[in-house]
Formats: structure tokens, sequence, C-alpha cells
């Protein structure tokens, strides 16, 4: 305040001396007048700067030193209806009124249960009615960690304004048939020679869009009040759920026109699943998008009596995912695969070593976040782990060896968010609503393997 009291004496002072000189009746010809003239106007501009740049420091550190919740000074008590805080003082008596006596337990607001942000006023004889005082909360959000969805994470995730169909080979133009036994002159085109016949086929893949949708209810009173990044952190909690409910249909879909197809059920699992759902009672395991995926079973009984000296050659989860890695799946497509496993086969395999005590299982030798999920490599290969995949049990599968091509993750424009303030306006409510749309197709099940579980 001082500071603006002697900017405007300055400019006052000066503004008086320049009206002195324009005032006068004779011509203003000394060199004092002249100088004058010519710097007080930049002067003066600068002194209205500084003090406009002062009442604005000033405003912004009396709010800053105001409290959030702004308690407001009465010598007489709040009416009923008033339902603002007031400082009631009598004397060197203070007491604290006013507030909303139907939320006394909860000053948040009836959407969030559970408040400790409550002052019990007065005693149990004469309570002060409606008396919770508001907790200035701070700007920060402690968290939960996020729940990951796996699938969406190792898959590649494409984005479509319609739904769409993608073409795929479905046979190859294949030509090693043709050499059979030794070779020799014979097994070449001769000269003016037929040419052999040869023709691939395609298929087209249709891409559907199913929705998950979710709403949250938020009061006024929570809107205002909880200052602690609340309302993203809702918001932040409605994007991961979503991902994590369609990383289980991803996981068990139906396939077909009731969902995505399945990345975790084997194709006579598939089959049982889809007549549930509605489809043909004649359908069979050949009729599985992902029949052609490559299969080995694991033993959970033999999981059961594992332990960590449990040696490399006599350990039936060695047997599987080897099979599976270097037998099943044919060479041309050892290039970029990646485990993909419930927590359950995890936890089964980092108990296995080899014959010099080496874990089966190694984990990142490094210090820094990787760019995905992986945890560490199994044969050399990088390995992430779900819990939202199906449990260990009779025709489950355990774990899955893929490419990130091998299954595709149409989204149909993303995730997307509506705020309603009207539609329960009248109980003083905010609607947030939260959509997402998208679908799972096999496009490559031949390059793939899945370990099954078996009794």
């Amino acid at each position: 305040m001082d500071d603006t009291r002697s900017l405007r004496e300055q400019r006052d002072e000066l503004a008086g001396k320049m009206n002195e000189v324009l005032l006068r009746n004779d011509s203003i010809d000394d060199i004092e007048s002249i100088e004058l003239l010519e710097s007080g106007e930049a002067r003066l501009a600068e002194i209205d700067t500084q003090i406009r740049a002062t009442d604005a420091r000033e405003k912004v550190s009396a709010l800053v030193k105001k409290p959030s919740f702004g308690f407001s000074r009465s010598t007489t008590a709040a009416p009923r209806e008033d339902l603002r805080y007031r400082f009631e003082m009598n004397g060197t008596e203070i007491r604290i009124t006013g507030g909303d006596p139907n939320y006394r337990a909860n000053p948040l607001g009836g959407g969030s249960d559970g408040s400790a942000a409550t002052f019990d006023a007065g005693t149990a004889i004469a309570p002060i009615t409606g008396a919770s005082i508001p907790v200035d909360l701070l700007g920060q959000m402690i968290r939960k960690l996020p729940r990951m969805a796996a699938l969406r994470q190792n898959f590649v995730v494409r984005t479509y304004s319609n739904d769409i169909e993608l073409q795929r080979v479905n046979a190859r133009i294949e030509m090693s048939s043709d050499v059979a036994g030794v070779i020799t002159p014979n097994a070449f085109i001769a000269e003016s020679g037929t040419y052999a016949s040869k023709i691939g086929s395609f298929e087209r893949i249709r891409v559907r869009n199913f929705k998950t949708a979710a709403r949250s209810n938020v009061t006024e009173e929570f809107l205002r009040d909880a200052r602690g990044n609340a309302v993203q952190e809702m918001l932040l909690q409605h994007a991961e759920e979503h991902g994590l409910q369609w990383d289980a249909y991803y996981a068990t879909g139906p396939g077909g026109e009731f969902g995505p197809e399945p990345v975790f059920l084997t194709p006579t699992q598939w089959a049982i699943d889809y007549i549930a759902a509605g489809g043909g009672a004649g359908t069979v395991a050949a009729d599985a998008p992902h029949y052609s995926i490559n299969s080995v079973n694991l033993s959970i009984t033999d999981i059961a009596n594992a332990t960590p000296t449990t040696t490399l050659a006599a350990s039936s989860i060695t047997e599987a995912i080897t099979t599976l890695r270097y037998e099943k799946i044919p060479a041309q497509y050892w290039g970029g695969l990646k485990w993909i496993m419930g927590q359950e086969t995890f936890a089964a395999i980092s108990q296995i070593v080899d014959l010099n005590g080496r874990p089966l299982y190694q984990p990142l030798l490094t210090s820094t976040v990787a760019n995905d999920n992986s945890i560490g490599t199994i044969l050399g290969l990088p390995v992430s782990v779900s819990n939202n995949l199906p449990v260990a049990a009779t025709g489950n599968v355990a774990a899955v060896l893929v490419h990130t091509e091998d299954f595709g993750i149409f989204d149909r424009s993303g995730f997307s968010q509506l705020l309603d303030p009207y539609t329960d306006s009248a109980a003083g409510e905010v609607r947030y609503l939260t959509r997402m749309r998208s679908d799972g197709r096999w496009l490559r099940p031949f390059a793939a393997g899945q370990i099954v579980w078996t009794a």
C-alpha cells in the first residue's frame, strides 16, 4: 500500500509541474521547461505502469494469504437457511455456525461418503447445527497404481471413424512342393515348357465396434470443495477401467457379431462360448478364427509339484515353452515374438532354474523405465504379466507367444467423455459420462502360439 501511495504522489507532483509550464502566458523558451515537457510524458507513462503492477501484486498477495474456504465474520448468528460458514463472536468467545445441516457429517456433499473433514462443534447437550468445517485440500492426489491393460499395450491399436473390412491372405502361392526327391534338370521348366498354374486366395475380415459406457454423478459441493485433482482422478479411473474391461473382452470374447475374438481361449472353448452367446448350434473348433494357432499343453499337476530345485530337463514348464518357441512356431516367424501370461503361470515359471542354478526368467538389467510393460525375458523373449487373464484351470490358456501384429485392436475414435450439468441439476449433481467403442480380431494366428492348461 505504501508503494502505491508513493507512486501516486510522484505522479501528481510531476503532472502539477507540467501544468504550470503549460499555463504560462508567455512563450516557453527556457531549456529547463522544454526538457521537463519532453521527458515528463514518458515519465508519467512509466509511473502509471508501475502503479498498475503494484496494485495487481497487492491484490494477488491478499488472495494468496486468504484461506481457500473464506470464512466471513459476523456479529450475529447466521439464519438457518444461510448455508455459509460463519464466525459468531461474543466478546472473547468465538463459535462457528452455518453450513448445511443435511450434510453435517459430510461437508463435501452427498456424493462423497466417508469424509473425515467434520468438526463436531459445541457439546452433546447443545451442539451447533451444521457446523462442519471445510478442509483446505492441497492441490495433489495420492492415487493407487494404475491397472495395466496388458493386451492393449502389446498389440497394435488402430483407430477408425467407421466399421471396416480388412483383406487377409487365406492361402499363399506355393511352389516348394514342385520339388520332389533329388533335384535334376527335369525339375526345371524346359524351353517353351508349360508354366505351372499357381494361385493364392484372399479373405475379408469384418471389424465391428462394440461399446462400453459408464456414468458418475458428482455433487456441486464436491466440484467446488475438492481441489485435489479429484475430478481428473475420477476421469482417469474411467479411462483405466474401460481399458481393463476391454482387455478382458480381447482375452475371452465370443467373436463374430457378439464381441472381439479371443486371445486367451482355445478354439475348442471358443466354439462352446460362441454357441452360448447365440451362435450357430453346429459351430465346432475348426470354425474358430484362430483355429490355425499353434498349441502345447502344460499340466496343472506338474506345476503344483514344481520346486525351485526342479531341473531343466525334467521340468514340464520348460518342455512346454521350448516346444512352442522352437518347434511349433515356424522359424520364419521367430523374430519379434513376446510372451503374455497370467500371474499364476509367471509365478510357476519364475521358480524354474537350469542345471547351473540360473533362473529361466531373467529380469531386466536396467533401472530406467521401459517403453512397454515387459518385466524381463524368458528364453530371450520379453514377457508381460497380467492379473486380468483366465486362472489356472483345465482348458484355459496359460500363456500366449505372439507378435505385435498377430492380433489387431480397432478403436472407433477411442475413449470419449461427455459432461452433462443439466439432467440431474435439480439434485445439484453433474453427470460425467464416458464411453469407448472397440473390437479385436485375429490377423495372423498361424504365427502365434498358446500354452494350454491340462489336468
